[in-house]
């Protein structure tokens, strides 16, 4: 994650602290009670293990508490142990459990069970034209929320517009990972933000200057400002830039979380725009969010949603394989290689297909939906959901 991060400024907002910062580790290699760990065993654990020692109750690992840190806020343990009574730092290894508040026991006899679902929006879980999501589905993801399973949209939009996509329930999207990853919100509360690069904008502007039918659209506080276009020829095509009523000669100095190149042509034209940017621009990727919309993202390069996917997992203290993943689009990419239960559904562009694990029905089948109870009732069973146990052909 800090590769990915050093392509963009990041900054932290509210800061709560991770999960389990210090805490024991279960050691398989531990059978000698006297025997000393070899920190370069270890050395994934990113602390140092200090001697194992025998009571009568049961095994400890033992070292100091620990402060966050860059080289610690990712520390997650396998089996993340649980606090063993008394004033001691000593942590109980091979117990599951953990101390941040929002993390539940998540394995039910060794099995692993989803508790962290990331749904992209557009064409995958709401598909209805005027972008809001159905009864349905809404009923589902509170079905999905009482079997105690984390639910974040997971978009390029903005977090001001979700309410409204969700009709009005800002508790179904109140965790939400928004501008591909930039944005992160747990609870309502923001707390990860990654600015794009100002200068980097600039030469944007510079590169769409000559193209006459695109141009670079930023948004600041929720308001999208169009960037050196004439703001008559805006206005004049509102279906493809909905609510854009401003127009400035330059880019702002204000930090930007989030940026758009509008195409007033094919999406064809689109992608032939998204790929000359591309090859002008390696400091920022240039993606395609929503198939047949003229419409292309702008984030910093090798920059994606699963940056904010990993930020929320570690705050809640899950690992890589109680999180499930849904998409449709190449701004879908990035989370859905680096989740291992990743769902496409059937709608979604080729490389999509390819690249998930799972495949379900169209997104106007309230498929996503369908996999959405079909998890809650997983793991109000502690297994995992009957469509993922089909050899990644998912449910038609």
């Amino acid at each position: 994650m800090a590769g990915r991060r050093a392509a963009g400024a990041r900054s932290s907002a509210g800061d709560p602290a991770g999960p389990c910062h210090s805490g024991g580790v279960p050691c398989r290699r531990a059978r000698d009670p006297s025997r000393r760990l070899d920190p370069l065993r270890c050395r994934r654990y990113r602390l140092r293990v200090s001697v194992l020692r025998s009571r009568p109750s049961g095994l400890y690992l033992e070292w100091p508490c620990v402060e966050p840190s860059a080289d610690t806020r990712r520390f997650r343990a396998r089996r993340p142990p649980t606090v063993a009574p008394g004033p001691s730092r000593r942590l109980r290894a091979g117990i599951a459990g953990c101390s941040n508040p929002h993390s539940r026991r998540s394995r039910h006899r060794g099995v692993p069970v989803i508790r962290l679902v990331l749904s992209d929006l557009d064409a995958t879980l709401i598909w209805r034209d005027d972008h809001v999501i159905t009864p349905f589905a809404l009923d589902a993801i509170r079905t999905l929320r009482e079997a105690g399973v984390h639910f974040a949209p997971c978009t390029g939009r903005i977090y001001r517009d979700l309410p409204q996509m969700f009709a009005g329930d800002e508790t179904a999207c109140s965790t939400a990972v928004t501008s591909n990853g930039q944005l992160v919100y747990l609870d309502g509360e923001l707390v990860e933000k990654v600015e794009l690069d100002h200068d980097e904008l600039v030469r944007v502007a510079a590169e769409l200057a000559g193209v006459d039918d695109a141009y670079l659209v930023v948004e600041y506080g929720g308001e999208k400002v169009a960037v050196g276009a004439d703001l008559a020829y805006v206005l004049a095509h509102p279906d493809n830039f909905w609510r854009v009523e401003t127009a400035v000669p330059v880019v702002p100095d204000d930090p930007c979380y989030k940026a758009n190149v509008r195409v007033v042509g094919s999406f064809g034209r689109c992608q032939e725009v998204a790929a000359l940017l591309g090859s002008r621009l390696a400091a920022l990727d240039f993606v395609c969010p929503m198939p047949g919309t003229p419409h292309i993202d702008i984030t910093p390069h090798g920059f994606g949603k699963d940056h904010g996917g990993d930020f929320l997992m570690e705050r809640l203290g899950l690992t890589p394989d109680e999180v499930c993943c849904f998409g449709d689009a190449e701004n879908d990419l990035a989370v859905l290689r680096h989740y291992e239960n990743s769902v496409a559904v059937a709608n979604a562009v080729p490389v999509v297909r390819e690249c998930a694990r799972y495949h379900i029905g169209p997104a106007d089948e309230e498929s996503v939906a369908r996999a959405l109870l079909d998890i809650a009732e997983a793991t109000s069973s502690g297994r995992m959901p009957s469509f993922m146990c089909d050899n990644g052909d998912g449910f038609d």
